[in-house]
This record gives structure tokens, C-alpha cells and sequence, in this order.
């Protein structure tokens, strides 16, 4: 909403007159002196003078020749006749000013810059390092022999029971065949609502001694809570009950799963299976360091490898771990 227009005020930097009109005063009315336009600036609020009847025709512009601000509107100058068109168009308060553009040229480096060139310097090498650490870790291996002491296998079952479990969900949203216990309401959300506005008075300078003055609202907001009904239901849901185990410690003790008593069915108390797993490990003794490890392979491979049979093969040196794949019988 615009509040109207105004005169910018200067300084005469001649003869010291404070507060001069920027649009009625295009001369020191003390001295004489020619305005200058970069002098140019907004008054209080208290002593603003109105533009009555002012008709913008756009921001002055420099006399190529004397250089004195001269109106838009003018074809040559007041102050020593010469023609306007070529006239560069004055510096608007609170605007950077207009100038050619120069060649970039290379900018100093602050210390901020050197100190966090030096920090990015220790951090770049201190990730190198580590970098390099976890290859070494990765790739340094020394030759390895092994005898086989011995075999472990494993094969589990896990088991889901269908239990009623108590939960709380938005009524809207309660599953089929659920048991409503109770309800209360709660905040599910907020809506933000208009309240009142925030206004603040902006200037903009015209360049033509003038200034605009208008005043811009921004609406506010609040946040107004969103009131739904949340239920405590009881509903029937599979959930991890048990795991089935089966183990055995030789080739020669056939894996097997686990038996499977379960009470199948869509009942309360009724049990399913969720997965199965196997896991078959040879055990070695590492002859070199004098050291026990060992290696998870599958089944097929796993019942290769013969009690006190003999193997060579690579153990990373960082880690102690037997490149298992690699393993050649010796």
C-alpha cells in the first residue's frame, strides 16, 4: 500500500547547508553549489516533505560534461547546455552503484580461508591414512597351513505365533477383524490459521530526488491443533515366538532339521514358520602361528574336508582371517 511520495534531502559538502530538498533544491540555496546526487538521503519520518503533484519521469541522469544530476525529462543540460542523451543514469540510494564492469582479478586470501585450507589439508590427510590402513588391512595376507580338528553344523527354524496383541491406532485406521477396548481424543495434527499481519514501512528511491513510501504486510500465522479419536484395540498378529535348533559336530552326523511340532492353523495359539537357516563351519589349526580358526563354507564344500586332512592358504595379517575360498590341500 503506498503511503505516498517524498523529498530526498542532501548536504551541501560546500558550505555545510544541512537538509536541502532533493527535488526542489537542485542548487545550494546557500552558495550555489550544484547537488550532489550520492549525497542524496531518506529524512526521518518527522521531517519528510511531500512531493505534491510530482510526476515521475524516471531516475536523473549525469550531464556528460559538467557532470550535475539533470531530470529525465531534460534534453540538455541547465548548467552548461550540453545534450543529456548520453548521460549515465545516477546512483539510487540504498542500491550499489552503476559501474563498468572490470576484469576479475584474483581475490586475497583471508586467514579464515588459510586456516581452513590448513584444517581440509590435516582432515584430506589424515582420511588418506586411514584409507590406506583399511587396504593394508584388506590385502596383507602371509601363507597359512592348516589341519582340520573338526566340524560344527547348525540348522534353525524360526517360529511366528498368532497372539492378540494390545496396541493404539486412529480409529480411522483400525485393521479388520480388531477388538475396539477403548477411545479418547488426541492431537493427530495442526492447521495453521491467519493471525493478524506484520507490517513495516519500506523507501525506495525514484533517483529523481524523490523517494516512494509504502507499507508492506506479511500475514502471521498460529498453529491450531487438529482433534481425532485414537483407539485402543486388541488385534490378532503373527509375532516371533520360538527358533528350532538342530546341531551336529561330524560329516558323518547328516544334517537334518530340526523337528517341526507345530500347531499350524489361523487359531489363537496356532504357530507358522518365519524362515530357516543353515550354517555349516570347519574348524582349523592355524600350524604356523599355533593358532585355532576357522572357516563357514556351504554344505557341499563344508563335507570336503577330512579330519586332520592338511591345507595351505592365505591369513590376512592385520585381521587373522583365513581366505577361505583360497583353501588348496597341501
Amino acid at each position: 500500500m503506498s503511503d505516498g511520495v517524498y523529498e530526498m534531502f542532501w548536504d551541501c559538502k560546500y558550505c555545510g547547508q544541512k537538509k536541502l530538498l532533493g527535488l526542489t533544491h537542485r542548487f545550494c540555496a546557500t552558495c550555489g553549489a550544484p547537488q550532489d546526487p550520492t549525497a542524496r538521503y531518506f529524512p526521518p519520518e518527522n521531517e519528510k516533505v511531500a512531493a505534491h503533484q510530482h510526476v515521475y519521469v524516471g531516475a536523473d541522469v549525469h550531464c556528460p560534461a559538467c557532470k550535475n544530476p539533470m531530470s529525465r525529462a531534460a534534453k540538455c543540460c541547465t548548467s552548461c547546455g550540453s545534450p543529456l542523451h548520453a548521460g549515465a543514469q545516477v546512483a539510487l540510494h540504498g542500491a550499489p552503484p552503476v559501474r563498468p564492469p572490470m576484469p576479475a582479478q584474483p581475490k586475497p586470501k583471508s586467514s579464515a580461508l588459510k586456516v581452513f585450507g590448513i584444517i581440509a589439508a590435516v582432515v584430506g590427510g589424515l582420511l588418506f591414512v586411514v584409507i590406506a590402513l583399511l587396504v593394508v588391512a584388506a590385502f596383507w595376507t602371509r601363507d597359512g597351513t592348516f589341519e582340520v580338528t573338526g566340524h560344527e553344523w547348525e540348522r534353525t527354524i524360526a517360529v511366528e505365533r498368532l497372539d492378540n496383541v494390545r496396541k493404539s491406532v486412529w480409529c480411522d485406521s483400525v485393521p479388520a477383524g480388531a477388538r475396539e477396548i477403548s477411545r479418547r481424543k488426541e492431537e493427530r495434527s495442526t492447521n495453521k490459521i491467519p493471525d493478524g499481519e506484520t507490517c513495516q514501512t519500506v523507501k525506495k528511491d525514484n533517483g529523481d530526488g524523490t523517494y516512494r513510501q509504502t507499507r508492506e504486510c506479511q500475514t502471521k500465522y498460529k498453529e491450531e491443533p487438529v482433534m481425532d479419536w485414537r483407539c485402543e484395540i486388541e488385534v490378532a498378529e503373527w509375532r516371533s515366538s520360538r527358533k528350532l535348533a538342530a546341531r551336529g559336530a561330524s560329516p558323518n552326523d547328516p544334517p537334518k532339521w530340526p523337528p517341526d511340532p507345530l500347531k499350524t492353523g489361523t487359531c489363537l495359539g496356532c504357530e507358522r514358520e518365519a524362515g530357516r537357516n543353515e550354517k555349516y563351519t570347519v574348524k582349523f589349526r592355524d600350524t604356523k602361528a599355533n593358532e585355532d580358526v576357522t572357516c563357514t563354507l556351504p554344505e557341499a564344500k563344508w563335507k570336503t574336508f577330512e579330519k586332520a586332512s592338511r591345507w595351505k592358504g592365505k591369513v590376512g595379517v592385520v585381521t587373522d582371517r583365513v581366505e577361505c575360498d583360497g583353501l588348496q590341500p597341501n
